[in-house]
């Protein structure tokens, strides 16, 4: 048994030995090579994701305009087509006035497809009239009404006659400052008196020249101020398209104004009513030199515009940082006009006494706001300190009501103030042209005539107003 265990052991042992050693043994490229390809063929077989390479709709052939046609959505990475529809090609014009339309002419436009050529004329109808101009028919004085009547230049259709009072820049020309006063042309003193329209982003449809010429004709003012809010949805945090509108209307009340022969303050009115920002000038400081650059730059030739670079200041804002943003914003008007140019102050522009303590330095034809509410502020006496003792006051925004804009009317403080004002022929300019719900919008809430200044359509401080208004300009009826 033991002989024979061995002997079975050596013929296992040479039987391996011979298999790892014959080297004529065949070599099967087929089964070398069979594991690679496997792992070939499984790596190729990953599913493509054409989704991740879709086009937009494109044209499968050349269609002309008007033709119908095939267009597809492909898989930019292998070629596949992902989707297809019928389409029908269509012109894509592009419009050129030929001849504008007017009252007395029918206008035309060549309408033009940019892909094919194909081109037609379109009759547009006559317009309305766009050009207008004003005549004067009996001449006014400071103090009588005269008339005027503005008529189409095109067609010579007499639109409207209205009244006026010479009471405004024709009569006394360029303003300036000499001590404490406002001075005319001539040097001699001069006080200015009108309304101011609320925000423009809100209540832009008042300015327009019915509205303007309307009021003058009735209250005899001759100023108005317009009403840019920096904040509240308006010029400075407002979308693009408010701050385009707000300029537009800004710049169209300017050119009513000037056509109607009254002066213009164009008013930066920062309040912080909705952003504690706002309540100091410095917040919007690059945006107020570029707008005061800009709207200075535009009139330079127009001697009727006064510029009030900052409404309210309020809050922690201090006469140091008013100062600080006058310096800078000054000489962005001085660069293209020397207009007079209206200065507030902290404490919702009334802090008066710090400016006497501490003026600006440096610059002609300033002037200091002060604001006041006769309900709220009764004592007139910063306003009569500070002019007697010769800094130049002027009142840019008051009202008889409380200084929220809503209330009654204080007739008894209001004409304690009147006889402050008048008798230093210190200017003021009162709060507001508009519909809104206050008691400090002359029109009635809500009104759709913003044109009708008959008592019927006034609140009660627009009644008063006027009266008071025509009282001041109109000696006879």
């Amino acid at each position: 048994m033991k002989k024979g265990f061995i002997l079975t052991l050596v013929f296992l042992l040479l039987l391996v030995s011979g298999c790892g050693n014959d080297s004529s043994a065949p070599e099967s490229s087929e089964e070398q090579s069979s594991p690679s390809e496997e792992a070939v063929i499984a790596e190729s077989s990953e599913v493509h994701d054409c989704s991740k390479f879709r086009s937009s709709w494109q044209d499968a052939e050349e269609i002309a305009c008007g033709a119908t046609g095939k267009q597809q959505i492909v898989c930019t990475d292998c070629g596949k087509v992902l989707n297809e529809r019928e389409y029908t090609r269509e012109h894509k014009y592009e419009e050129t006035v030929i001849t504008e339309k007017t009252c007395i002419q029918a206008g035309q436009t060549e309408q033009k497809c940019t892909v094919c050529g194909y081109s037609y004329v379109q009759d547009d109808g006559f317009g309305a009239h766009v050009s207008t101009a004003i005549e004067v028919i009996t001449e006014a004085t400071q103090t009588t009404l005269g008339t005027k009547k503005l008529y189409c230049s095109a067609c010579n259709e007499v639109l409207r006659e209205f009244g006026y009072v010479d009471n405004g820049y024709h009569r006394n020309g360029k303003l300036s400052v000499v001590g404490p006063d406002l001075v005319n042309q001539y040097g001699e003193k001069f006080q200015l008196f009108g309304l101011s329209t609320h925000g423009l982003q809100w209540f832009s449809e008042v300015v327009n020249f019915d509205t303007f010429c309307s009021i003058q004709e009735s209250f005899g003012n001759n100023v108005f101020r317009l009403a840019l809010y920096t904040d509240e949805s308006g010029y400075c945090d407002g979308p693009p398209s408010v701050k385009r509108e707000m300029l537009e209307a800004l710049e169209r009340g300017i050119d009513i104004a000037t056509e109607l022969g009254l002066y213009v303050i164009v008013d930066w009115h920062m309040v912080g009513a909705t952003n504690p920002a706002d309540k100091n000038p410095l917040t919007y400081l690059e945006e107020s030199k570029e707008f005061f650059s800009y709207i200075s730059e535009k009139y330079k030739d127009h001697d009727n515009i006064l510029y009030e670079i900052m409404n309210e200041p309020n809050g922690p804002t201090t006469w140091t940082q008013c100062k600080r943003y006058a310096q800078e914003v000054i000489p962005c008007i001085r660069a293209n006009t020397d207009a007079v140019i209206l200065v507030g102050s902290p404490e919702w522009t009334t802090d008066l006494y710090t400016i006497m303590d501490n003026p600006l330095v440096g610059f002609e034809n300033i002037m200091y706001t002060y604001h006041f509410y006769a309900a709220d502020h009764r004592r007139t006496t910063r306003v009569e300190k500070a002019y007697d003792s010769g800094l130049p006051v002027s009142i840019s925004e008051f009202g008889f009501m409380e200084s929220s804009g809503d209330g009654g009317i204080s007739t008894s403080n209001g004409n304690k103030w009147k006889k402050v004002l008048d008798s230093r022929n210190i200017s003021y300019v009162a709060w507001n042209i508009s519909n809104s719900a206050g008691s400090a919008s002359i029109f009635k809430h809500k009104t759709t005539d913003l044109s009708d200044v008959s008592d019927s359509n006034l609140k009660v401080w627009g009644v008063y107003l006027k009266d008071w208004y025509r009282s001041k300009s109109l000696s006879a009826e």
